[in-house]
């Protein structure tokens, strides 16, 4: 407005009418910013600080992980990953799902929730210290381990609280630098002992000086900010409504370990471990780009949609826009990796010790892709009241995992169980109850969907016959056609991404 505009003044006299009510509406509208505005400022805030802490973290990681698959032997890989499954599992029943409640419970009981994370986290620790000896049937290594590790239990229970609150403030950008720093510690501290031969233990120092540095650096970001009430009298209710989300979790998250485990009870002992580390190895590599991907976004996403829950346009568009981002570069890293195996697995990352890798990572590289929808289902479905479809959903997965894979790796060995990920039946109930949810929006991101998917397939069917295989030109020639690829992605979604963040209401769709 300019500054000699004038506002019509209303007096207690004075009875506006509908033409100066209007005009009142107008200039408020233009006065002050749209509601939705910062919850679209801090969600794009927030996902591009979770796109670069995850993005370090991973760069970290790679680095790390390069330096210590060639120092460590792959059956003490073996080992930690049954160690760590086994912490991940635990922390799952600390958790009790208690932290996706406090994302959506308008109470914020942030207090009461940590007084249960922190005696849970010292509860289950000290239970796997005492308990670690019945574990020993899957490695005679594993019980020394496990009572040490799982001090890692009660340090991520410390952190957990703060954590979620950053989160749900979509203020994600403060913890980037724990996030980095943590990275950094694991990394340091896990080479510095393998080079001087400490195998396994070099790993289990790095997570927990990892996750102490961790939850120290997120309490003294926190301090002050975070509303602290500790009322145990709301722990049953808490605990009540967030049961779903606690099965769901027990379901879903220990996924990649279940794998581990199958592996290892059919084939127990040294030779087991042995080819649960080369499994391990292949689908850490070939779901890499996910790990990257999928926390930066789901992590945003979920407070978003809570925020988005009265506006159905904004919405859709944040789960398409989410969905889309994922699945586009996972493709590319899918087709760039079956077609280039060899060379990038042995040659440019972690050497020839982990060959047998190879022929698993070609199975694996395209297990991404096969579930687009309930990739950032759950968010949509937890936003929406739906913890029992998304639980009937985690569970057939989890059936269909643990029961395909031990059929099929006993009849094909570890790519059996490689096999296994393509045949979740979970993935098709979570796919309907979207469609069901979304309606004609559900379409529009299937065709989009299949665009994505199919348009590199050309690309890389020309470079595999015009290059030899396990070459440096045809590693070259993918790199220059994923760029290519990527660059159409671009000026095909572009329009609706940029929609998104600088339109309001309907606009957006």
């Amino acid at each position: 407005m300019k500054k000699d505009d004038k506002v019509t003044k209303v007096t207690k006299d004075e009875k506006p009418d509908s033409s100066s009510l209007q005009s009142l509406s107008s200039l408020r509208s233009l006065a002050l910013p749209a509601p939705m505005r910062s919850t679209e400022s801090r969600f794009l805030r927030s996902t591009v600080a979770a796109y670069g802490s995850q993005l370090a973290r991973v760069v970290i990681r790679i680095a790390g992980d390069l330096l210590l698959a060639r120092l460590i032997l792959p059956t003490r890989y073996g080992l930690f990953d049954l160690a760590f499954g086994i912490v991940l599992i635990a922390g799952i029943f600390r958790d009790l799902g208690l932290p996706y409640q406090l994302v959506r419970d308008e109470r914020k009981p942030y207090g009461t929730v940590f007084l249960w994370t922190a005696g849970a986290g010292l509860a289950l620790t000290l239970g796997l210290a005492a308990g670690a000896p019945l574990f020993a049937g899957l490695d005679p290594g594993l019980p020394a381990v496990l009572r040490v590790f799982a001090l890692v239990v009660l340090l991520d229970g410390l952190a957990v609280v703060p954590k979620v609150f950053f989160e749900r403030e979509l203020e994600v950008g403060r913890l980037v630098l724990p996030e980095v720093l943590r990275g950094l510690a694991m990394a340091t501290v896990s080479i510095t002992l393998a080079v001087q031969h400490y195998g396994v233990w070099s790993l289990v120092a790095g997570q927990i000086a990892g996750a102490a540095l961790f939850a120290g650096m997120l309490w003294l970001r926190a301090y002050g900010r975070m509303p602290l009430v500790f009322a145990p009298r709301l722990l049953p209710d808490l605990i009540r409504r967030s049961t779903t989300l606690f099965f769901i979790a027990l379901m879903a998250l220990p996924v990649p370990y279940v794998s581990r485990f199958v592996i290892g009870g059919v084939f127990p002992g040294a030779g087991g471990t042995f080819l649960l580390a080369q499994y391990g190895k292949a689908r850490e590599w070939g779901f890499r780009l996910q790990e990257l991907i999928q926390p930066a976004v789901s992590r945003v996403l979920y407070p978003a949609l809570v925020a988005y829950r009265g506006e159905r346009a904004r919405f859709f568009g944040a789960y398409r826009i989410g969905t889309i981002s994922i699945l586009a570069l996972e493709t590319l890293a899918a087709y760039f990796l079956f077609f280039n195996t060899e060379i990038v697995l042995l040659q440019i990352l972690i050497g020839p010790q982990w060959a047998a890798a190879v022929p698993i990572l070609k199975i694996l590289c395209f297990v991404p892709l096969t579930d687009p929808f309930s990739r950032l289902g759950g968010e949509v479905l937890k936003t929406e009241g739906e913890d029992r479809a998304w639980l009937v959903a985690v569970v057939l997965n989890f059936v269909s995992l643990v029961g395909f894979g031990i059929l099929l790796t006993r009849a094909l060995g570890v790519e059996g169980m490689a096999w296994a990920p393509y045949l979740l039946l979970g993935n098709q109930l979570l796919a309907w109850r979207i469609w069901r949810i979304c309606g004609a929006e559900f379409w529009k991101l299937t065709r989009d969907l299949l665009f994505v998917y199919l348009l590199p397939l050309p690309l890389f069917l020309g470079v595999a016959w015009l290059c030899p295989a396990e070459s440096w030109l045809r590693l070259g020639a993918s790199v220059a056609v994923s760029l290519v690829a990527a660059a159409i992605y671009v000026g095909r979604f572009q329009r609706p991404f940029r929609a998104f963040f600088t339109s309001r209401g309907e606009e957006a769709a």
